[in-house]
């Protein structure tokens, strides 16, 4: 049976991609295809730029269009058809080294594990389960699970709420400005993860406590217990 929690996080928030799931490659390359297919020639600084940020509005500014356009819906179906079956060929190989085991550690040690990601709710179930860690997850936020996603407090608000968890005792962990900003909107400490979309400057200058380079660092920073 779990311990109590070694650090003060009891509520451990991560975000999805490019954190646990190592995706923004796959997802810059596919969502390029899309433009192209579509008659684009999209450049791939300003898809990367859009990385973790929820797909609707992604396509409308890539395609600069409104974000009810018919246009933007069927780039929409034709990157999650891609990005499906990227899902389905990758499956537990998509998340990053020590992820598994990592997860494993700090449920075992009485952490309280959650999801908060731009990806849709059903999105973000489907590739938790796919990589085969959905088990360690008390909670599953995406960004339509709330009326405002990242960097708006409200998710990292809502997955505490879920978990009967203060907010003052959750740390958020994130690739992206979106999610430290998040935690520091919310009340909640932050920790970096340099290996996704962001420089480590980028993200302690957002309010990250720290920056891991592994996530075997992300998991002895948690159990640490890390603080200002």
């Amino acid at each position: 049976m779990p311990t109590n929690h070694t650090g003060p996080y009891e509520g451990v928030i991560f975000d999805l991609d490019g954190t646990l799931a190592d995706t923004p490659g796959a997802i810059v390359s596919i969502t390029l295809k899309v433009l192209a297919d579509m008659g684009r020639e999209p450049d791939r600084a300003a898809v990367r730029a859009t990385v973790g940020k929820p797909l609707d509005r992604n396509f409308a500014q890539l395609l600069d269009l409104p974000a009810d356009h018919a246009e933007v819906a069927r780039a929409m179906t034709e990157y999650r058809r891609g990005f499906g079956e990227y899902l389905e060929e990758q499956r537990e190989r998509m998340l990053y080294q020590g992820v598994a085991d990592g997860l494993a550690k700090l449920s075992e040690a009485g952490h309280t594990l959650a999801i908060a990601t731009s990806k849709t709710y059903e999105a973000a179930v489907r590739t938790v389960r796919a990589t085969g860690i959905d088990q360690r997850f008390k909670v599953v936020a995406g960004h339509d699970s709330v009326s405002r996603g990242k960097p708006a407090p409200d998710m990292a608000l809502y997955v505490a709420q879920e978990l009967a968890v203060p907010a003052g005792a959750c740390v958020v962990i994130g690739d992206a400005i979106g999610d430290i900003e998040m935690a520091g909107a919310a009340g909640m400490a932050a920790i970096g993860v340099s290996y996704g979309v962001c420089t480590a400057e980028d993200l302690t200058a957002s309010g990250a406590l720290l920056v891991a380079d592994t996530f075997d660092d992300v998991v002895a920073a948690v159990l640490q217990g890390r603080q200002p």
